[in-house]
């Protein structure tokens, strides 16, 4: 049968649904029906069909413009000189800074323990808002000891407890491993007849136990699940007592399974356990085990803080126990600040969303509940989900970023975006830090490209309708657009200043147009007034002067649209950036006076004192855009849905 493993032994199952009635078909549908697109893919294909709009109805009108004002004797040369405009104001470097940038980010993460699935994915897990995380084996070691049982009976206990334990769940392995050679010899005389697996529903598991001379019914869980079916108490202790017990014991970070048991009919045969058949459990008494905090959770939270990330723990645990993990990392001031599943289960509408918006602590949670809070959370924020169970599948699907462990099951890895190959927030959260800096340095080249080409695109554009040569000729056009290429394309390895890595939502394309188009017409005023102060130049010399103010100025941007700071505050350029920054300028103000440079693009040797001028131009050209983007950033003030 599909999603079940037989590790030995024989057995016999009822069929109660096949194909797509079974719940693993359920499952199969709810996540097959979550298509996700990636907020990255959006803001790519959102600007390519703006970018494609604005070139295809300028390039038109300027080529008609030129040829009803100079002729159709012109017409071949235009034709190149439009089609070097297309491709010079195209980002055709995008696709190489995207890959470069998601490949050496995915090697990167994989290096942190962390391995994705789709590169994308990278992107939307640098845009989570909020991290929706277990408690267990994240912010816990899940090394779970035994502490204490809590019993006046320890012997019986001891050897129920054992005989309950069929699986190898930490807590089984703490049980089996402190109980006596004696305990163990004795459990050896039962055999096990019929058994009910623990899960998030019932939150408890049973077993059928019996010898030749008694047959029990043995269930162990959570003490509010095993209470409500315990009528009678072994011992001193009262129902009362038990509750508070165990209350005080998840208040102190403790871990607590309740055990209880019910003495059957041996002469009547029971293979099946039934519900009914666990009422009038008699209490036998309570395991209290510890799970001691990672060392790296107090850190992980913190440094989530910094990023504005929130993270909200949702768990199948008591709510004692989540208050005390959460309130110890620092995640919440008051460890009764916690959400229960039953609480959520009574709200409705808005009532509902507002808590799981405000709240950042929920306990006793069902599947079920996982994934609601998270579609409800997604109304308003990039929500990333960690899980590992088949009943996480579905949430793994509709959240954002998917995140199993390499333990989880098959169904949630598949479901998953993200694979974390060690179970740790710190990990995740390094993630989303490492994601983030690979957003920003995607969008600073998409920032810087559209800035630069756009203002050049549109002064190159108009001044051709007004003089008789062209501006510069289109293997000009061509060879800029390529040398310009090499220091952005190296933008994608560059440091990243933290108030980005902080706000991510506030550098999303869309949210910088306005910065884009300003920084845009600071480019086009500048080539304007190059042309009015070289006029009456030679064609050849406007070229080759045009050639490098143009091409030195797209590089100067870079560092001005690298950061929202003053530029020589911001965190110092990556190598390659500032390596490929000095060659290719150097190289672009020697061409011109280089024979190949001459003879194979029309170049001439600029004189000394315009190309001065030229220089003077390009420093008052980084003044200026440098700042209107600290103006920008001072008074503009984009909206965004960060959790603080």
């Amino acid at each position: 049968m599909a999603g079940t493993t037989v590790v030995s032994g024989k057995a016999e199952a009822i069929v109660e649904a096949t194909g797509e009635n079974t719940f693993l078909a359920g499952i199969a549908r709810a996540i097959s029906t979550e298509n996700k697109v990636s907020a990255y893919e959006k803001g790519v294909l959102y600007f390519s069909k703006l970018v494609l709009k604005i070139v295809s109805v300028t390039i038109i009108l300027i080529f008609l413009a030129n040829i009803v004002l100079k002729g159709f004797s012109v017409f071949m040369e235009i034709l190149l000189f439009s089609l070097a405009l297309i491709v010079s104001i195209l980002p055709e470097a995008l696709p190489a800074v995207v890959t470069f940038a998601l490949s050496k980010g995915s090697l990167k993460l994989a290096k942190e323990h962390v391995v994705v699935k789709r590169l994308s994915a990278i992107e939307d897990l640098g845009n989570i808002d909020i991290l929706c995380t277990d408690k267990t084996g994240t912010l816990t070691q899940n090394k779970l000891s035994l502490e204490k049982i809590i019993t006046s009976d320890r012997a019986k206990c001891f050897l129920y407890g054992a005989l309950s334990c069929t699986s190898q769940n930490p807590f089984d392995l703490a049980i089996l491993g402190r109980a006596s050679n004696e305990i163990l010899s004795q459990t050896k005389k039962f055999s096990i007849v019929s058994e009910l697996p623990f899960d998030s529903f019932r939150m408890r598991s049973s077993v059928i136990a019996e010898t030749k001379r008694e047959r029990l019914l043995i269930v162990k869980g959570s003490p509010e699940s095993i209470l409500k079916y315990c009528s009678k108490f072994n011992g001193r202790f009262a129902r009362q007592e038990i509750k508070e017990d165990t209350e005080r014991e998840g208040r102190e970070g403790k871990r607590v399974l309740a055990l209880a048991f019910k003495r059957l009919n041996l002469s009547k045969r029971q293979d099946v356990i039934k519900e009914a058949d666990e009422k009038g459990m008699t209490f036998l008494g309570h395991f209290v085990f510890e799970d001691p905090l990672k060392t790296t959770a107090a850190e992980a939270i913190k440094l989530s803080k910094k990023l504005g990330v929130g993270i909200k723990i949702i768990t199948g645990d008591s709510k004692e126990v989540a208050g005390y993990v959460a309130e110890k990392i620092g995640l919440i001031q008051d460890s009764r600040s916690v959400v229960l599943g039953q609480t959520l289960e009574k709200l409705m509408g808005e009532d509902f969303n507002d808590v799981c918006e405000k709240e950042s602590v929920f306990a006793r949670i069902s599947p079920e509940m996982k994934h609601k809070i998270i579609k409800t959370l997604e109304k308003k924020y990039a929500v990333g989900f960690m899980g590992e169970g088949v009943n996480d599948a579905p949430a793994l699907k509709a959240a954002n970023v998917g995140i199993a462990v390499s333990e989880a099951t098959d169904i949630a890895r598949e479901a998953s975006d993200v694979v974390l190959l060690k179970k740790d927030l710190r990990v995740v959260v390094n993630g989303i830090k490492d994601g983030r800096t690979i957003f920003s340095n995607i969008n600073k080249y998409i920032k810087c490209a559209l800035a630069s080409n756009f203002g050049n695109f549109y002064s190159i554009a108009a001044i051709s309708i007004f003089i008789n040569f062209l501006p510069m000729l289109p293997v000009q056009i061509l060879l800029g657009n390529l040398l310009s290429d090499f220091p952005l394309i190296s933008i994608a390895s560059d440091s990243v200043d933290i108030e980005e890595l902080r706000k991510p939502k506030t550098y999303q394309l869309h949210m910088v147009l306005p910065l884009i188009i300003s920084l845009a017409l600071v480019s086009t005023v500048f080539d304007f007034v190059f042309f009015a102060i070289f006029r009456n130049q030679q064609p050849a010399i406007i070229q080759t002067l045009w050639f490098i103010e143009s091409i030195l100025t797209e590089i100067l941007l870079i560092f001005v649209i690298r950061t929202r700071r003053i530029f020589y505050k911001a965190k110092r350029p990556s190598f390659w950036l500032f390596f490929f920054t000095i060659i290719d300028g150097i190289f672009i103000v020697v061409l011109p006076f280089l024979a190949f440079g001459q003879s194979w693009f029309h170049f001439v040797t600029p004189p000394i004192l315009p190309l001065l001028v030229v220089f003077f131009l390009i420093g008052l050209y980084f003044v200026v855009s440098e700042f209107v983007k600290l103006i920008y950033f001072k008074y503009f003030k984009p909206r965004t849905s960060v959790i603080n």
